[in-house]
Order: structure tokens, then sequence, then C-alpha cells
């Protein structure tokens, strides 16, 4: 065969491979395309930071427009049934100090050490209370903390999966000023767009007739305890290590525990009564993570039921 043929058909094997290597590429890119998004809340609290501190309340009840009062907790102005349909930029804060003391740094600023997005949820019936500022086109923006690692792109993707629910809210401005707490005037405007969750009082159903989950709520007894009537969950104290009390065999032959020595002297293993015994050194924790029990599943009940249980109590 002349060299030029055999140039000219490498060259011709050569584009085959090439074209054949771009469609399955594009064939794997479509295959991925379709694939399902992750439901939103996997993604929306993934490394979130937990809720610290004492529970303000132990009940729906507590929640609900127009019950009283206590000194620690006010109830949400606004009991809503919504509809979860979409997700924008929020605010972000360059420490977690808090809203009042923190600098407010730009929403892709990468050293943003806390971001909270706003989810856009249609007012589909206001069940108890009244709105206040912040709704536009029967529409309010639920401030909720965003993953630092997950971006707006990808909880967009998943926006379908977010849920129908019953939502406890309160105008993020308006429950500072009945709070009587100062607001800074570069956080007025923001303030007055967004409403809060009270209580982590998010209760949604990720599919029609699904039971609902409390995606806000981190512990599962404290779940059980708000939709079940659970016992409140018990706070674990930790543990105190119990020291080793000393052993013979600890100091050296004929010294008083004591006394501080002033030298050091080799022991002598024949005088030591405790020579026989073989002291086992405490066994050394590392951090490789070991098998961690999963999360107890918590019955819950379906938006209906619950609806029904929230408008009784209104």
């Amino acid at each position: 065969m002349p060299k030029t043929l055999r140039s000219r058909t490498a060259g011709v094997s050569l584009t085959l491979v090439t074209a054949l290597g771009l469609l399955a590429a594009v064939g794997v890119a479509a295959a991925r395309s379709n694939d399902p998004a992750p439901p939103f809340w996997s993604l929306m609290r993934s490394n979130v930071g937990e809720s610290t501190g004492e529970y303000l309340y132990d009940s729906l009840d507590d929640l609900t427009p127009g019950a009283p009062a206590s000194g620690a907790f006010a109830p949400a102005a606004a009991m809503l049934e919504g509809t979860i349909v979409g997700i924008e930029p929020g605010i972000a804060f360059g420490s977690d100090d808090g809203a009042g003391t923190a600098p407010i740094v730009g929403y892709d600023d990468p050293d943003a050490a806390v971001r909270y997005a706003s989810l856009v949820v249609r007012v589909d019936r206001t069940l108890s209370g009244q709105l206040g500022l912040g709704v536009q086109n029967g529409q309010i923006r639920l401030q909720v903390e965003q993953p630092n690692h997950t971006p707006l792109d990808i909880l967009r993707a998943s926006i379908g999966s977010a849920g129908h629910g019953l939502f406890y809210v309160h105008n993020a401005l308006e429950r500072s000023q009945a709070e009587g707490r100062a607001v800074p005037q570069a956080l007025a405007g923001y303030l007055a767009s967004v409403h809060l969750p009270i209580g982590e009082g998010v209760f949604v159903e990720q599919a029609p007739g699904e039971p609902v989950i409390a995606p806000l709520m981190d512990n599962p007894e404290r779940v059980d305890q708000i939709l079940n009537g659970g016992p409140p969950p018990v706070e674990e104290e930790p543990e105190l290590e119990t020291p080793r009390p000393p052993k013979p065999s600890d100091f050296p032959h004929g010294e008083d525990p004591g006394q501080t020595p002033t030298t050091t002297p080799v022991p002598d293993p024949t005088d030591d009564p405790d020579a026989s015994v073989v002291d086992v050194p405490d066994p050394v924790t590392t951090d490789t993570p070991g098998h961690t029990e999963s999360e107890p599943e918590v019955d819950t009940p379906t938006l209906g039921r619950l609806l029904n249980r929230a408008m009784s109590a209104a």
C-alpha cells in the first residue's frame, strides 16, 4: 500500500475514534442530565449549623398566633399553608457572631462565614394571624441558612421536592421591633423583606400524601415531641473521666507519694511488690470514626392531619 494511502487510512481511523469518543461523552452527559435530582432538603441541611440551647416552647400550640407569650418566647405572627416555589440569594456575613454585630459581606464572597438564602413561599392560605411586611404578589421570602458548599444552582435544580406545608412565620423586622431589639440601618431593608421560621416551624410534605418532615429540626426526638406529643428530649450530660488511682508501682521504691523526689532512682524489680503485675497502658484513641448508629426514624402525620390539628388550636 502506498505511504500516502496508509497515512489517509490512519487519519480516517483517528477521526472515527475521536467522533465515537465524543458521541460516547455526549451520551454519558445526556444520561447524567436525566438522573433525578437529590431531594431538596437533603442538600439544604447538609453541613448546616445545628440548633443549640434549650427549647423555648413545648408544642405547636405555643407557636400559634395569639398564644400567650412567655418571657423568653413569642408565638408566630402568622400560620400559613404554602408551597415552596423558588430559592434566591439572601444575605451573607463575615463571621457567625450574630446578625447585629457580624459584618455584612457579598453573597458570593468566598470568606463568608454564614449565608442565608431566601425560600420563595407561595401563600396558599393564611390559617391564623396576619402577615405584615414582606408580602409580594402573594409570596413571602423565608430566611434559611444555606450550606456554604452547596451553590444556589444545585439547590434550584431540586426545588420541586422542597414541598408544600405548614409554616409559622414572622417578618424579621417586625419581630425585632416587637422584641425591642435595635436594628442596624444596614440590615433594616433586608429584614423588612424576609420572614423568619418561628420555632423552626416548617413542616412540609415532599410529595402529595407523604408524611410530613420537619427539615429545620435537627433532633428526631424533638420532632417526635412536637408532631406526636412524645416526651421532651433528654439532654445528655458529658461523662466525667474517673482518674485511675495510683498504684505502688507508679512510684520509686521507698519513696513517699506525697513527697517530691530529689533524685530519680532506678527501681529494683525484685523490691516491687507489683513486679509480677503487668501495667497495661490505657488505650489510645484515634480520630478514625467507628460504627455510628443511624438516627431513629419518626412516624409523622400527613399534612392533612397536621393542618386539621393546627386549625383546631388556632
